[in-house]
């Protein structure tokens, strides 16, 4: 499908290499969600479908993974593989094609319900609902030779504002399968309107990819059950977990997985470089087994109940009522009480039962793939989705940033998604938003924390200290009667490296604050614990500040703003002792 958004791809080097066909080497790519296989130029790259992607119709994208195969060594084409089913909808299996994976084929219901008779039967229909599409050739009948499938050859122009001159040029062989229809379609930017299809170069290629389809035997795409790899996945509902987890990346070349207690671990490596592969698994064995370490101290500071599928619930009673009146969603009760064994009251459990937390840790090889995968800015190295429960991070981090920084990323970015979890399980239900200073601030103070022979050392943040230190000393910091509820946008459009800065010395300040005595006050001490708990029972992150910070008065601000400052200022901040 056409983007026009894509973003033209900034040139490092001004040399540029012919992507020829005689120099090409080429690979059996296996699409095993759409039951075909194509013949791939070696050096296009298969890229994982993102976890939670709602598309209804693809099912694999390649690209070209060095700039020197792009169009004019800049603009990126590419080759999708879309499927069109043409039964009509009965609300169960039968919907879906057989060979499609489970969890694939419950995302598809799951889509089609909704779409109810909307969705395209056809690549027609799809292709005619496109904008600013000119058809070139309409769907002419090809026999496949040497055992490749029929099709319907399609050729059409675009207008998508990308490439050269804003017109993308696009290629497509669709397949009949019973009753579905297969499209392979390639998508390249033209480099003059003049043009009427792309360079001979690039054509050689189209051409034999477009005749290269042929059906898929399922049995030998079948992968080989590996015990030790699936060790972990030792509940109905991690294997589940796995199962789904595991179609992602089914197929694609230079990924591969294995499990840990707590986590689904995918890692890659240069497909066209195999020995790079055991170094790969060997960083992502080092990093998910410190993120699990990482995770009892989580624990640790945010325990768990025995089951360890939710928090351990604070007794509604130990929540002050804050003075005067109270609206919206803080003006709700907690939800209603059962007496528990001892006595003690206890909050009603969720009405949908809890999951296992078995999330998957993805560790990119290259930063090219990293920012493709995740769509995200240049200088992240690491991010967690809340929609899909996935953490993600650049292997090369220290490289970009410093030595340590792959680890500080993993442990901040793990942070989000345990506490995705921990305040996920909260008694109201809800899902709740927590503010940016406790959540970024939170993820910060674990990423300073280093395992050692003696077990976890914290060492402060020099990746924070610098900013914090300026900001005390201009004084151009955020209120902290401000910043405690700034909007999220706000917080990362807002000068947001100083916003994570002052977060975290937040948070140092309120957990390690009172070492320096100087300005500190014992009602401090409570503010951490009393947000997490009002978080858990009432589902709101709104009143969890205003009754952690209960009857803060002008003085009150200010003696605490006073009180942080001197930590900032102190040994104590610098060397995280």
């Amino acid at each position: 499908m056409q983007n026009p958004t894509r973003p033209v791809v900034v040139l490092l080097a001004a040399a540029t290499f012919a992507l020829t066909a005689p120099a090409q080497s080429w690979r059996s790519e296996a699409i095993v969600e759409a039951g075909i296989e194509i013949e791939a130029p070696s050096r296009l790259e298969r890229l994982p479908m993102q976890l939670g992607d709602s598309s209804l119709y693809q099912r694999a994208r390649l690209r070209p993974k060095d700039r020197q195969d792009f169009v004019r060594s800049q603009y990126y084409w590419q080759c999708d593989v879309y499927e069109f089913t043409q039964k009509e909808p009965k609300g169960d299996d039968s919907d879906i094609p057989s060979n499609a994976p489970p969890e694939v084929k419950a995302q598809i219901k799951a889509l089609l319900a909704g779409l109810g008779d909307k969705r395209h039967k056809t690549f027609k229909s799809w292709l005619d609902e496109q904008k600013q599409t000119t058809i070139l050739v309409d769907g002419k009948p090809v026999k496949g030779k040497s055992g490749k499938l029929d099709y319907a050859h399609w050729v059409w122009k675009v207008k998508d504002g990308y490439g050269p001159c804003g017109i993308s040029y696009c290629e497509a062989a669709v397949y009949s399968l019973e009753d579905r229809e297969v499209a392979l379609v390639i998508d390249m930017p033209l480099e003059s309107e003049s043009h009427a299809k792309p360079k001979s170069k690039y054509t050689t290629l189209i051409d034999k990819m477009i005749a290269s389809g042929k059906a898929l035997d399922a049995a030998a795409a079948e992968e080989e059950n590996d015990a030790k790899r699936d060790k972990y996945a030792d509940t109905p509902q991690k294997k589940e977990a796995l199962t789904k987890a595991k179609a992602n990346i089914a197929g694609l070349k230079g990924w591969d997985y294995f499990t840990q207690p707590n986590y689904i671990v995918f890692y890659s490596w240069d497909f066209e470089k195999p020995l790079e592969r055991s170094k790969s698994k060997k960083d992502a064995e080092y990093y998910s087994s410190r993120l699990e370490k990482m995770r009892a101290l989580y624990i640790e500071n945010y325990p768990l109940d025995e089951t360890g599928l939710r928090a351990i619930m604070p007794d509604p009673n130990s929540i002050p009522s804050i003075k005067g009146p109270i609206t919206g969603e803080s003006a709700k009760p907690a939800e209603a009480k059962v007496e528990g064994a001892d006595g003690a009251p206890e909050l009603e459990t969720h009405a949908e039962p809890l999951r296992e937390p078995f999330s998957v840790f993805r560790l990119c090889s290259t930063y090219d793939q990293f920012q493709k995968y995740g769509q995200s800015p240049s200088g992240v190295v690491g991010w967690f989705s809340p929609s899909s429960k996935e953490l993600v991070v650049f292997l090369g981090g220290d490289q970009m940033m410093g030595s340590g920084a792959t680890e500080t990323v993993t442990y901040h970015e793990g942070w989000h998604q345990f506490a995705d979890f921990y305040f996920g399980s909260s008694a109201s239900g809800k899902h709740v938003t927590l503010q940016r200073w406790f959540d970024e601030g939170t993820g910060d103070y674990f990423g300073s924390f280093r395992w050692g022979s003696s077990g976890w050392k914290y060492l402060g943040s020099k990746m924070r200290y610098d900013e914090c230190k300026e900001m005390v000393r201009v004084g151009d910091f955020v209120p902290w009667k401000e910043i405690l509820k700034w909007p999220v946008q706000r917080f990362y459009t807002d000068r947001p490296s100083y916003r994570y800065a002052q977060a975290y010395s937040m948070i140092d300040f309120l957990r390690r604050g009172e070492k320096l005595g100087r300005g500190w006050q014992e009602r401090y001490r409570d503010v951490l614990d009393m947000y997490r708990k009002v978080v858990l029972v009432h589902g709101d992150a709104g009143l969890a500040v205003d009754t952690a910070f209960r009857d803060f008065k002008d003085e009150d601000w200010a003696q605490i703003t006073e009180a942080w400052k001197a930590w900032v200022k102190s040994a104590h901040f610098e060397n995280g002792q």
